[in-house]
């Protein structure tokens, strides 16, 4: 019977030349940090803030603060929704 596939070293090279190392043991957590921020405004993306809590929570304040003076409704009653079924639907 034939032999047909090939040995290790003639589909993987020389083993000691041409291969990475693989991941370096830790990222560099700021230089992903300064490419992630350069390509988000490359694409047209908003940067992200140096606080994302800080800005979830300043908008969740402001939300918080609107529904306490009535400028947002936080439930709609049921008198005020429209019938369902529709009253077009005739049985």
């Amino acid at each position: 019977m034939a032999h047909h596939h090939k040995s290790n070293r003639e589909v993987e090279g020389n083993p000691d030349f041409g291969h990475g190392r693989g991941l370096p043991l830790r990222p560099d957590v700021e230089e992903l940090e300064r490419r992630t921020d350069e390509d988000r405004r490359e694409a047209g993306l908003p940067v992200r803030t140096e606080d994302p809590w800080a800005e979830y929570e300043a908008v969740h304040t402001e939300i918080n603060r609107e529904v306490g003076l009535g400028e947002i409704q936080s439930q709609i009653s049921r008198k005020g929704r429209p019938p369902f079924p529709p009253t077009r639907y005739e049985s």
